[in-house]
């Protein structure tokens, strides 16, 4: 589902890029060297895709104009159009600067001796270690010209190769849990990619905390290590969960099929690749019937995303009254998690979905963004309560509760977004294989269990 499922931090966070990973200066910025030397063109051409990378993954790319990033880095807008030509270019070359990290960090992971879970943590370690480069947020990718959201996706797409290669070689050698491989690899990629919307550098942890967290629970799961891994609980039957989402009456409806389309256009688009007339086309009606509802693409974006608040709480609730009844703590835990990746699949290609993606929440208004918040952190924290519960019994792992939060939420918010690799799978499959990651880890655990023994 959404960030509400997980996404809101326990420490007065939020889920959006509000405090952003990409808080780094650039040295050559920041602070000029003081040998009276200036920075090499190469040097500068990278201190101003980072600053641009933080103003992006902070403000959206619909909100930060070119005025705005030459400010930060005290360049003139002029001067920054010379670098780049313009916004649009900008924007793929930061897309393909974090592409070509990513394909480093997994060279430079490979090591011969070492054993493939091993080189797995060291692109992970690598990737997430205080000093590194930040990582732009990949989002909004349709919204680019055709070549460079084709470029930006091939390149997305042999990275998941890359570390797919890693992850099969933990296969070989034994030294990862035998999943689908290419599943695995885009469930890490998730995870990482969702790092730049909830991270913070003013909050209670430290980056090679987060770092720390994010490499522990990959490597073994939530789950307390003595419970072996197991088949995965059938899902259940969601057809009353559907027929409780279905509008009352014709009205409310159409007026929720709209929001469903805007819902489309937006995560496809972007706020600013959308415009009302474009999203009323796709409806197959005219403006006024958005006009009726929202005065601008903001409100319209908030009706979106409040109708996806309350559809993730009726799921959330519905998934805790569906397993209320298992009196075993680890089979409750194990069977909760594994449907909740169940329901964003089943939800998503329902006309209930889709799911919509949060890289817009930043364009809102001040008094939108609060009340917003306000609506996820109600719902988070009904989901947090599990997670409380379930260190508190001993049946997860003693792991800050923040952080399973957050990786479990990466997992569950990116499904979509890797729609064009996972076309032969089930959405049945790809949740199980991700339940599965989240809390047994990659590192193999000794023993089998039944499907009910767990």
């Amino acid at each position: 589902m959404g960030a509400s499922l997980g996404a809101e931090p326990t420490h007065g966070v939020h889920f959006c890029p509000e405090h952003p990973l990409q808080d780094e200066r650039a040295p050559e910025l920041a602070d000029p060297p003081d040998n009276g030397t200036h920075p090499s063109p190469r040097n500068r051409r990278e201190a101003l895709l980072a600053a641009s990378t933080r103003l992006f993954n902070r403000h959206s790319f619909a909100a930060v104009t070119l005025e705005a990033i030459a400010a930060e880095v005290g360049l003139t807008a002029g001067a920054l159009h010379h670098h780049f030509g313009s916004k649009e270019a900008l924007v793929f070359e930061c897309f393909t600067r974090g592409l070509a990290l990513y394909s480093r960090e997994i060279e430079r992971a490979r090591e011969p001796g070492l054993d493939g879970l091993e080189c797995v943590r060291r692109f992970v370690r690598g990737r997430l270690k205080p000093g590194e480069p930040r990582m732009i947020t990949f989002s909004d990718i349709d919204a680019l010209p055709k070549a460079h959201r084709e470029a930006v996706h091939l390149g997305r797409a042999r990275n998941v190769e890359r570390l797919r290669a890693l992850i099969e070689q933990g296969h070989a050698d034994n030294s990862i849990s035998p999943r689908d491989p290419l599943l695995t690899s885009l469930a890490i990629f998730s995870v990482l990619d969702w790092m730049p919307f909830w991270y913070s550098e003013n909050s209670y942890y430290t980056r090679q905390d987060a770092a720390d967290a994010i490499d522990d629970v990959l490597t073994h799961g939530v789950l307390r290590r003595d419970v072996p891994e197991g088949p995965p609980p059938a899902p259940p039957d969601f057809e009353p969960l559907l027929r409780a989402l279905e509008a009352p009456d014709r009205r409310a409806a159409k007026r929720d099929r709209l929001l469903r389309i805007a819902t489309e256009s937006f995560n496809l688009r972007g706020v600013v690749g959308s415009s009302l007339e474009q999203i009323a086309k796709d409806a197959g009606v005219s403006r006024s019937a958005y006009y009726y509802h929202a005065h601008d693409k903001t409100e319209l974006l908030y009706l979106c995303l409040e109708r996806a608040v309350r559809v993730e709480t009726l799921g959330l609730e519905f998934l805790l009254h569906s397993t209320a009844g298992i009196d075993d703590p680890i089979r409750r835990a194990l069977t909760t998690e594994t449907y909740l990746l169940h329901l964003i699949t089943v939800v998503h290609a329902s006309p209930h979905g889709p799911k919509i993606g949060f890289h817009n929440v930043p364009y809102l208004s001040s008094e939108q963004l609060a009340g917003f918040a306000a609506m996820n952190r109600a719902l988070s924290a009904r989901n947090e309560a599990r997670y409380v519960d379930a260190v508190g019994s001993g049946t997860f792992r003693p792991l800050d509760t923040h952080f399973i939060q957050e990786i479990g939420a990466g997992l569950r918010n990116q499904i979509p977004a890797w729609s064009r690799l996972t076309g032969a799978y089930a959405g049945g499959e790809i949740a199980d294989n991700h339940a599965a990651l989240f809390l047994y880890g990659l590192k193999p655990r000794r023993g089998t269990i039944s499907p009910s023994g767990a």
